[in-house]
């Protein structure tokens, strides 16, 4: 049962995360998220539902349109391959709970978040009130219902401002350019509060890690230049959800080592 139960979840994240792939695309470009039909953005042409089956179409079509040919990009392949394996390892790690519920609504915000970041670098403050309202009522559930500390969250959003502000402004006061946002500071901001102090730490190195890998890779690829602008935001992203499936067993397994 577990199985076919996993297979639903990974199939509703590619779904889920394909229709994602079009808000990310449309909201910036100002255009309605439900019409027109999904098509081409090189011949305008109108996508057959048959072209549009998450993850298989773009294997099927070696990523490129069936009517012009033109390549589509990795872009939508790699966000509903990120939205099917997040949200199994959300189901894996929580199964069928009021947790699980929070963490999926939290994956499809992320993706809306970290794909618009990554490919404009802004992230909207109707994004970041959402995610402020989810976890203020998922950290309420954790203090008021489950009898939680609620000073290490409270901690964790202080220490989330304060860092990342200050990244922000010794990094303009040496560079002579802003090389941080201050969505990303009120970002990670929320993520203290939604992790708590202790968790938040697993967040940023992850996320940092993360970034300067990818980063670096690409760079070495020549696919970016040094000079090129960095959409960090998706990065302290990953980095979140990490910490918050597996920040705390971390934690425990670090505690139960050195003692």
């Amino acid at each position: 049962m577990i199985y076919l139960v996993s297979v639903f979840i990974f199939i509703l994240g590619t779904v889920l995360a394909s229709f994602i792939g079009v808000i990310i695309y449309r909201v910036p470009n100002k255009m309605s998220i439900v019409k027109p039909d999904s098509f081409c953005p090189h011949c305008k042409q109108k996508i057959k539902w048959y072209d549009n089956i998450p993850i298989l179409s773009f294997i099927i079509l070696k990523g490129k349109c069936r009517y012009c040919h033109s390549p589509i990009g990795y872009f939508s392949f790699i966000l509903e391959i990120l939205g099917g394996v997040s949200f199994l390892l959300a189901f894996l790690q929580f199964r069928l709970s009021y947790d699980l519920i929070f963490v999926l609504l939290l994956v499809c915000l992320f993706l809306v978040i970290g794909g618009i970041d990554y490919q404009t670098h802004y992230i909207y403050d109707l994004t970041q009130v959402i995610y402020f309202i989810l976890t203020l009522g998922y950290v309420s559930y954790l203090v008021f219902y489950l009898k939680m500390d609620y000073m290490p969250y409270l901690i964790g959003a202080l220490v989330g401002f304060l860092f990342f502000f200050l990244i922000k402004v010794i990094g303009k006061l040496v560079m002579k350019q802003e090389c941080l946002g201050m969505g990303d500071v009120i970002l990670m901001t929320i993520s203290g509060l939604l992790l708590g102090y202790q968790c938040l730490i697993i967040a940023i190195l992850v996320g940092s890690l993360l970034g300067s890998i990818i980063e670096v890779t690409l760079i070495s690829l020549k696919k970016k230049s040094r000079d090129s602008e960095i959409a960090f935001g998706p990065y302290l992203l990953i980095g979140t959800y990490f910490a918050l499936l597996y920040g705390n067993l971390l934690i425990d397994f670090y505690i139960r080592l050195v003692i």
